[in-house]
């Protein structure tokens, strides 16, 4: 009878261990839940239930991968299995490895509303949340002191869960009956470690068949799981669709000769280039863009680029990527982030690439990049380096009072004007790319301008605002100088921010961003209702300026009247394809969705409608041949063409 109970006491361990923390890991999806419940408000009660309990079956596979040395040790049928000395090892593993998983998940409640991406095995590699400054921690923890706070109890349950269940009874006689119940807890465990029993072990990609819709993936998804899965630098998945002389690859590829397609742009050859890349500049908070999806049309926390716009050429603009990295990366090198690992830190970070830089210097260009950043934050030193400017000014650089930096970095106001004169210092023709940094967490600037500007939901539109401020008082300045009007200004978005309304909450309006062509003459001025995307970006400056180079490139020049317009990106494991008439998405082998880009929510799946078969077809043809083109021109170090 005492051998039965001490099985019964074990099984019963296992069960309050593990039931708890099943039920630690709700709290934290319902924490996760409540943090970015925008995304789903306008979803009915009952899908969001489907995707908790879809999420349950991700935590037990992310419990029995973390708990393999603890649930293993408890499963055999050994009597040192209640001994102390090895129930306070099993003990530490429990704490340590379960507090590491719930960590990263409690992380991520805040930090996927910047990324829109449960964090994967990336981080390892970014030091976005690695921050210099120990002040930014502090400003952290305290605006998201109701995170930690919840957070707080959700560990305490893990430490109640590790101490209070245990095992200290030695057993003084084992049965082969007991064999039987180490037999069935291993194969629990490796069913639980599998994720279930289907023929292919549970993976992170899957959370967009278990999900209700697509904008529920990021619900049903666990950080620790992915994170698990992406551990290991990002690897390219095969993509060989066609064969290597097939139409369909030939008609897109990467490797551009010069040509001159804007006939009516033909003032700008030698001209200086100035990017400016708005940190988290979304479509929805700039006035002049989307109206049409707005539900509230006169939001606008940009009255300066919305005046800029009116005497801009503007276009139907997308980012390619979710993070700033991403949109960098995207707009320099004109590599889209179709992989889990942002390029620049990934097995192929070190191929030889061309950029907007390098291919700008040999027709005698100065390059120029700023960021009032941190040295290599976010890795912007290294893709800088990478891209082959000429000079590179950060945060350190900056020769202004002390009190213009913050814990993050320079105030772009101040930077901006640094930026300038550091401009007007430089000979012509020059290739300038400034990156701003206020509208960006810890959202801090002046406080002599505290109040100047309008409040939004959220503190991210108020430091748009400022950014925007800095933004007129940089062309106020730029004006009174020589290069002005011998510059063509490009301004645009690294990626989104945090989306307030529904078109924005999906993967359409979700890469929404601003792309801005300003030429201070006045020679370039209108809309074009085409599709465009960042990796558009350099090949329309080469384009524009004249030059006369080969170069490498996965986009196109948006003057280019023959090139396929569309906006390619990816998330999950899902590829979409963004046309001027539909939205199509592309899990690597079949497509699962086909949208009209009318159907701003994505509601109606066009996927198994016949009259659409012909288009799904077209779309999926011409993502397997980008992405075939994509693959094989990474994997084998084939991105620069000579001259």
């Amino acid at each position: 009878m005492q051998q039965k109970n001490n099985q019964r006491k074990y099984w019963k361990t296992l069960l309050c261990k593990f039931g708890t923390l099943l039920v630690i890991f709700f709290g934290v999806r319902f924490l996760f839940f409540c943090s970015n419940y925008k995304i789903f408000a306008s979803e009915p009660p009952w899908l969001i239930f489907k995707a908790f309990v879809a999420g349950m079956r991700f935590d037990l596979a992310t419990i029995a991968i973390f708990n393999i040395p603890v649930w293993g040790f408890w499963s055999l049928t050994l009597r040192l299995r209640s001994w102390k000395f090895f129930n306070a090892i099993a003990t530490g593993w429990f704490l340590l490895a379960n507090f590491l998983a719930l960590l990263v998940n409690i992380i991520d409640v805040k930090y996927f509303s910047f990324t829109f991406k449960r964090m994967s095995g990336e981080i390892f590699e970014q030091s976005v949340l690695l921050a210099e400054d120990p002040s930014i921690y502090v400003h952290m923890l305290a605006e998201y002191w109701y995170i930690v706070v919840s957070g707080l109890v959700l560990v305490c349950a893990l430490v109640l869960a590790a101490l209070k269940f245990s095992l200290t009874n030695k057993t003084d006689e084992i049965r082969k009956r007991d064999f039987a119940y180490s037999f069935a807890s291993i194969i629990l465990l490796i069913v639980c470690v599998r994720g279930g029993l289907q023929r292919k072990p549970l993976k992170p990609v899957d959370a967009n068949i278990y999900a209700p819709n697509i904008r529920m993936v990021c619900l049903v998804n666990n950080s620790a799981f992915n994170i698990f899965h992406t551990r290991k630098k990002a690897n390219l998945p095969p993509h060989d669709y066609f064969a290597n002389d097939d139409d369909r690859l030939l008609k897109i590829s990467p490797r551009h000769r010069p040509g001159k397609f804007c006939d009516t742009c033909t003032d700008f050859q030698g001209k200086n280039v100035f990017i400016i890349i708005l940190e988290s500049f979304s479509a929805e908070y700039v006035g002049a863009l989307d109206g049409e999806f707005k539900e509230i049309s006169d939001m606008t926390f940009t009255p300066f680029l919305d005046s800029l716009i009116g005497k801009s050429y503007i276009f139907d603009g997308f980012a390619n990527g979710t993070t700033s990295i991403d949109g960098l990366t995207s707009i320099i090198l004109s590599i889209p982030p179709l992989f889990d690992a942002p390029y620049i830190i990934s097995a192929y970070g070190e191929n030889t690439v061309n950029s907007s830089a390098s291919i700008l210097k040999k027709d005698g260009y100065k390059t120029l990049f700023f960021y009032g950043g941190k040295g290599n934050s976010c890795n912007f030193g290294s893709l800088g380096n990478r891209a082959q400017f000429d000079e590179y000014y950060c945060q350190y650089d900056y020769d202004g009072p002390s009190s213009d930096i913050n814990g993050w970095g320079v105030y772009d106001e101040e930077f901006f004007q640094f930026v300038a004169r550091k401009v007007d210092k430089t000979k012509s023709p020059f290739f300038s790319v400034l990156f701003s940094l206020s509208s960006h967490h810890p959202f801090l600037y002046p406080k002599r301008l505290h109040g100047k500007f309008p409040k939004g939901i959220e503190k991210l539109q108020e430091l748009m605002a400022y950014t925007d401020y800095s933004l007129q008082k940089f062309f106020e300045t730029a004006e009174q100088m020589d290069w002005y009007r011998d510059t063509l200004f490009v301004l645009i978005a690294d990626h989104i921010a945090s989306p307030r309304q529904r078109y924005y909450q999906n993967t359409l309006g979700g890469y929404s961003i601003p792309i801005i062509f300003f030429d201070p003459n006045g020679r370039l001025v209108g809309k074009s209702n085409e599709v465009a995307q960042q990796i558009d970006i350099m090949p329309s400056i080469l384009d524009l300026v004249g030059s006369k180079r080969n170069y490498f490139s996965f986009g196109s020049s948006l003057f280019d009247q023959n090139a396929p317009r569309f906006a390619i990106s990816h998330k999950d494991g899902i590829y979409q394809l963004i046309t001027k008439d539909f939205v199509c998405k592309f899990d690597g082998k079949d497509v699962i969705g086909l949208y009209r880009r009318s159907d701003f929510f994505l509601e109606n799946n066009l996927v198994e409608d016949p009259k659409y078969l012909v288009k799904k077809e077209n779309l999926q043809n011409f993502t397997k041949a980008f992405l075939q083109q994509y693959g094989k021109s990474i994997k084998n170090n084939a991105m620069t063409v000579a001259d």
